[in-house]
């Protein structure tokens, strides 16, 4: 149904017969009414499809961090984050033998003139939580203490993305608590910072590893070692360690109690073997 508005033309908002009226930028606007939109359904069509329908729906899933990282840069392209994120990083989405490969190293969530920091290798703690130290970068003249520091963590087999709580920049230390049904799954870990005027730096890639729950005596060994691996490990360990510690030897052991996300065995003190 239509709705005519007074005047010489007489214009109108809707349907009239086979014509369609609409106002743009406030002048009144005409295009024929097609009842049938014919989308050919090609396989080259369907690529096209699937690949612009995957970079939409890590868009949403990126949503808040997005609204963070690309506020400013979008303002300033008229344009949303989202449609943004996709402008910046179509080129990084590919499809090969039917799949849609990410590269989720190239992929910038965040942009902007804000001084960044220095991203040191994640680690897991007990209980799920991811955490990442951090250099605050004094070199940087826009740098401030209080500039605040943002970890997104994403599960591709999941399509799911948590974005953390602020750390400041003087805290030099940032962790999240990942929810428990990522359990096993890999995980890309990006970072970035947003200033006291909302601008925020150009996003890290931190790295890619996956999320454990195995556990040796307060150490969290990685899924990807291999269960065996870590058995034959622990039975070489048992069979090679002294029957007595010294307490210099027990504290070294309690420095390097957490092996890191990517799966690195703590470094070995100097002067043991």
């Amino acid at each position: 149904m239509a709705t005519a508005f007074p005047g010489m033309t007489n214009p109108f908002v809707g349907r009239l017969g086979t014509v369609v009226g609409y106002v743009r930028n406030g002048r009144a606007c005409f295009r024929t009414y097609r009842a049938e939109v014919n989308y050919p359904n090609t396989a080259a069509q369907q690529c096209e499809r699937d690949w612009f329908v995957q970079m939409v729906r890590f868009a949403g899933t990126a949503k808040r961090a997005l609204q963070l990282g690309l506020r400013h840069k979008a303002k300033e392209a008229a344009m949303t984050e989202g449609n943004l994120f996709i402008k910046s990083n179509k080129q990084h989405f590919h499809k090969e033998k039917g799949v849609v490969i990410i590269d989720y190293e190239q992929l910038q969530l965040a942009d902007g003139a804000a001084a960044d920091v220095y991203f040191r290798q994640p680690r897991f703690e007990e209980g799920e939580v991811l955490c990442v130290n951090y250099e605050k970068n004094n070199i940087s003249l826009r740098a401030n203490a209080s500039d605040k520091v943002y970890l997104y963590v994403y599960a591709p087999e999941l399509e799911e993305g948590v974005l953390s709580a602020p750390a400041e920049r003087r805290d030099k230390q940032l962790k999240i608590k990942l929810p428990d049904s990522w359990s096993g799954k890999e995980v890309h870990v990006y970072g970035f910072v947003v200033d006291r005027d909302g601008r925020a730096s150009r996003s890290t890639y931190i790295g890619v590893g996956r999320v454990n729950h195995y556990e040796d005596r307060g150490r969290y060994i990685p899924i990807n070692k291999g269960w065996n691996d870590f058995v034959n490990m622990a039975q070489e360990a048992n069979m090679s360690k002294p029957q007595s510690i010294s307490n210099n030897e027990k504290s070294t052991e309690d420095e390097h109690q957490h092996i890191d996300l990517f799966g690195n065995l703590p470094p070995r003190p100097r002067g043991q073997g």
